[in-house]
């Protein structure tokens, strides 16, 4: 409908003033809403005192007060608003007029008794408290709002954060948090976000550890079995580091206060604790503590100054390999090599792959072995298959070699046996044989390397060039011991050591904005035993405590540690880390 509504009032001359007002809507309401089409202001008319609906024409409806609407003639619980016909809606007066062309109605609205006509204490029941009226003080008033908005908002909450000396300690930091105000959970906990029970087992009772346990039930201790952990943590419940519900990246708390309460003398709370003492990054933590291979299992060095040597297996520098004026390549001459020339960054990219030879060594480290004659390699990684390789290789050689490939390879003129005319003699199989093997083991022992035995057959010397002189020994340490069909060489095992420091989290992506000599010291590298990871100064040129420091990261516990145990790969306790299992009712739909 559409309804013209003219607002009538007097000015200070007696004058009538018009408003004129056009008001399109199903309905149009009346009353002292501001939301309103037609707005009477005054505290003694009802927040949505009425309706005006169309019905053939406008007619008007009581709202919320249930009181009856008067007219001139009659008083009425609804009324059509015909031309001429009035209405009095508190002190004002609505009246209906000759509905104009392109309207469905038309009204006027006038006041017919101000506010100063109306007793006072009418108007003080229907209007706003006010301070005035509760004839208080207005600077006592603010002081002591003050005071309890700086005791409740301020105050309070810093005697839970800080260590007061006159605060006792509790079983839990955050003891009064207590109201429901449940929000997102994880990542990892939204397949069971609808399946409340799967966590909440007993109503309006706290999450119990049993609740966490069915689903993490492989999660380590804190520490060692043989410290105790289960008397350590008695009465330590999952929750009191862990809340859900705050936001859908991690549940635990991010602070020091869990980890300095007992860190900060960390032997008197559990003896037999190998561990320093440590409660802030900046001031108090003890330096880097590396974990090595050692044998069949493992040890842990603590940084001092002193040079920490590893034992690998592997003879390599760095020095030669980051020469700034390159190094030598097969088929390029020489090839400037960088950092990421060898380490690739893993699908995380905040560590990095182990390093492969076929992928970054292979292309400069070819494992020819005759390439005067032929390009082929023998296989990496097993001293067994290769020695194999080789003897076939030139048996085949000494059978079906031509002119050429014959004398490069032995030497001396000649053919392969089955290529000479006329069938070959027992002297002449017994020859090539001899020729064959002793080349063969020749360049054996040039591929795991030491010395070339003095030898008339071929292969033998070509199988001590092959392990001892010109191949595996440039980057292996090689064994030999003497067996029933002559030398055996071996390989030693390769210890390539990925996780330097178990018990510390570190992502490269974070840091890729520095070089990899700003952390790592390696370009002066002359032996593979270098040991080139940070030491805790080099992170404080960067890293501060848990108080922020100009120029400096703020760094609290949890941004480099964890708070469950976890098993270096080389301690032979170490067991890969168990997939979660998923409580039943994952698959519900969100």
């Amino acid at each position: 409908m559409k309804l013209l509504v003219i607002s009538q009032s007097r000015n200070r001359a007696g004058r009538t003033v018009q408003v004129r007002k056009e008001v399109t809507a199903d309905w149009v309401r009346v009353g002292r809403n501001a939301s309103s089409e037609v707005l009477l202001a005054d505290p003694r008319i009802a927040l949505n005192q009425g309706l005006i609906v169309d019905r053939n024409g406008p007619v008007y409806t009581e709202g919320e007060m249930g009181t009856m609407t008067s007219t001139t003639r009659k008083a009425v619980r609804s009324v059509r608003l015909s031309p001429g016909t009035s209405v009095d809606i508190g002190p004002y007066k609505v009246t209906a007029i000759a509905t104009p062309a392109g309207f469905s109605g038309a009204i006027t609205v006038e006041l017919l008794r101000p506010p100063e006509n109306v007793a006072p204490e009418f108007l003080a029941r229907a209007g706003k408290l006010t301070l005035a009226s509760l004839r208080l003080p207005k600077r006592t008033t603010a002081l002591a709002l003050f005071a309890l908005v700086a005791i409740v908002f301020f105050l309070l909450p810093a005697g839970r954060i800080l260590d007061l000396p006159w605060q006792q300690p509790t079983s839990m930091a955050m003891a009064s948090d207590r109201f429901w105000n449940p929000g997102p959970v994880i990542l990892a906990h939204q397949p069971v976000e609808l399946k409340c029970e799967a966590c909440h087992q007993v109503a309006f009772q706290q999450v119990r550890d049993g609740a966490c346990l069915e689903c993490h039930a492989k999660i380590g201790h804190h520490v060692g079995e043989d410290l105790k952990p289960a008397a350590l943590f008695a009465g330590t419940r999952c929750a009191e580091c862990h809340r859900d519900h705050k936001g859908v990246k991690t549940t635990h708390r991010d602070d020091d206060r869990f980890c300095a309460d007992c860190h900060r003398d960390v032997r008197s709370r559990a003896n037999g604790a190998q561990s320093q003492n440590a409660s802030d990054f900046a001031k108090d933590h003890p330096a880097f503590r590396l974990t090595l291979p050692a044998g069949k299992g493992m040890r842990r060095v603590r940084q001092s100054g002193v040079p920490i040597e590893e034992a690998s297996n592997l003879v390599f520098t760095h020095a030669v390999h980051l020469d700034p004026a390159g190094v030598k390549h097969p088929d390029k001459g020489r090839v400037k090599l960088a950092c990421d020339a060898c380490h690739h960054p893993d699908a995380s990219r905040r560590g990095f792959e182990p390093v492969s030879m076929r992928r970054d060594c292979q292309a400069c480290h070819r494992l020819e072995f005759e390439p005067a004659t032929s390009s082929r390699q023998v296989p990496h990684g097993a001293p067994a298959e290769a020695v194999t390789v080789v003897r076939e290789f030139y048996a085949n050689l000494a059978l079906n070699g031509t002119n050429d490939s014959f004398e490069k390879a032995f030497g001396v003129p000649g053919t392969g046996l089955l290529r000479r005319p006329g069938p070959p003699t027992d002297e002449a199989r017994r020859a090539a044989l001899a020729l064959a093997e002793g080349k063969a083991d020749r360049v054996a022992r040039e591929l795991f390397g030491s010395r070339i035995a003095a030898s008339g057959r071929k292969s033998e010397q070509v199988s001590d060039e092959l392990f001892e002189v010109r191949v595996c020994r440039t980057c292996h340490e090689i064994t030999q011991q003497d067996g029933p069909d002559g030398v055996q060489w071996g390989v030693a095992e390769v210890r390539q050591n990925h996780r330097w420091m178990p018990q510390a989290r570190f992502d490269h992506k974070s840091h890729a904005q520095s070089k990899c000599a700003d952390c790592h010291d390696v370009a002066k590298s002359k032996r593979s035993a270098d040991v080139a990871m940070p030491t805790i100064e080099g992170c404080r040129e960067c890293h501060g405590g848990s108080v922020p420091a100009e120029k400096k990261v703020t760094s609290n516990c949890l941004l480099c540690h964890g708070f469950h145990e976890q098993k270096h790969p080389w301690d032979p306790q170490f067991k890969p880390k168990a997939a979660t299992r998923v409580a039943e009712g994952a698959a519900v739909a969100r």
